[in-house]
């Protein structure tokens, strides 16, 4: 193992653990359309730490996370409280107010304590290059034990509660836990960044549920570890460093979705000129070559049935039992002559001329059958035109992609009320 690889290894486990909850967590906040409430209680979470760093604990001790932890809580309680009043004040304003609160109290707090400065930097920023094993052997379980248990109690809480209270308050209070733990290894604006980019990138890429959960978790991890080595090959601020390398990585996904709509809505508009020319092309010339339907017939033999006859089909699929039979018979011919070659035995003049008579014969024949069935087929097709060339007419218009919104995706949202 390399040096870079080995001092890159506990913050990598400690990214993708993250990244593991918080994206998890990112799909229902986005849901939910509580953007900022990860920012919020991380906030509190901070203000919690920084009371206890004022009363003389250690700043990564477990007075510390008590404290963070309590206060957490307590502004779950009260975001589960005031979901009621959604209908007339946003709770995104709510959450609004409880990070400037939450912010300004913290700054307070500091401000006449020793290196007050550098422990709201080591809030904000973190250093998750300083995890080691210790923090991992209690962040990685608590995670796995949050994101199991959380679905479960969520469900128990909607078949037994009738208040909608409980259900919010299990919400806040399992993803503030999430979320104290994580300030203490990431920072405020890390954590935010594992929250909502992951989750974001998942609702641009997948449609279902566990499609966006998976490209949350794969594309989190990837970002991850590309920003630990951008950090550590530049020397850059490892937390900073991350959650740019975040934000690059939703452009880049992003554009990446726009460039996909587009091409998808270029093909669109693609197959419904061809359908829109097709439908022109048959009424005008019916005997004329189709290529748009002798291709899909070519794929679908059975389409023929819709404006075929029986008479015609039987035509048809005599003249193509025939030109098969001519065609084995001329790959016989051909693979003989091959054969000879091949052994270094060379033909005669007299058996070179009469292979090169029969496969004349043979193509001729099957020319003759391919005019049969284009023939039968053209005459049925000039019969029908006028249905044909409306059908065709209307699959262009249903691929037109001019439909406003036609490809707009937008996650689903709960009733604040």
């Amino acid at each position: 193992m390399t040096e870079a690889a080995s001092f890159l290894l506990l913050p990598a486990l400690a990214c993708i653990a993250l990244v593991g909850i918080h994206a998890y967590f990112g799909l229902q906040v986005l849901e939910r359309n509580v953007i900022f409430v990860d920012l919020a209680l991380a906030q509190v979470a901070a203000l919690g730490a920084t009371v206890a760093f004022l009363v003389a604990h250690p700043p990564q001790g477990l007075a510390a996370h008590g404290y963070a932890l309590a206060f957490t809580l307590a502004a779950a309680a009260f975001l589960a409280s005031t979901r009621r009043w959604s209908s007339r004040l946003p709770q995104e304003a709510q959450i609004g107010v409880l990070y400037v609160v939450a912010a300004a109290a913290a700054l307070l707090a500091v401000d006449s304590a020793p290196q007050g400065a550098e422990h709201i930097r080591q809030i904000l920023t973190g250093n998750i290059l300083t995890v080691g094993w210790e923090e991992l052997r209690w962040a990685v379980p608590l995670y796995a034990i949050v994101g199991v248990s959380y679905p479960l109690a969520a469900r128990a809480l909607e078949r037994r509660w009738p208040a909608r209270w409980a259900g919010e308050f299990a919400f806040y209070a399992a993803f503030g836990l999430v979320v104290t733990s994580s300030v203490a290894l990431a920072g405020v604006l890390l954590v935010f960044a594992f929250l909502i980019i992951p989750a974001a990138i998942g609702l641009l890429h997948a449609e279902t549920a566990r499609g966006r959960l998976a490209v949350a978790w794969i594309a989190g991890a990837a970002i991850a570890v590309v920003g630990l080595a951008i950090s550590y090959r530049e020397d850059l601020s490892t937390g900073a460093t991350l959650v740019c390398t975040y934000g690059a990585a939703l452009a880049l996904a992003g554009a990446a979705r726009w460039r996909r709509d587009q091409a998808w809505k270029a093909v669109r508009w693609a197959a419904a000129l061809a359908l829109g020319a097709s439908a022109v092309w048959i009424v005008a010339l019916p005997r004329a070559d189709q290529p748009l339907l002798d291709g899909l017939e070519r794929m679908y033999p059975a389409l023929r049935a819709l404006y075929m006859d029986e008479n015609s089909l039987a035509l048809a699929a005599d003249a193509e039992s025939y030109e098969a039979r001519y065609r084995v018979e001329a790959e016989k011919l051909r693979a003989r002559e091959a054969e000879h070659r091949w052994k270094g035995a060379a033909l005669d003049e007299t058996e070179v001329r009469k292979i090169a008579a029969f496969l004349k014969s043979y193509n001729e024949m099957m020319q003759g059958e391919r005019f049969v069935v284009r023939e039968v087929r053209a005459r049925q097709r000039e019969r029908h035109r006028g249905w044909m060339g409306a059908l065709l007419l209307a699959a262009a218009l249903l691929a037109a992609p001019w439909r406003p919104g036609w490809n707009s995706r937008v996650p689903p949202r709960s009733n604040p009320s």
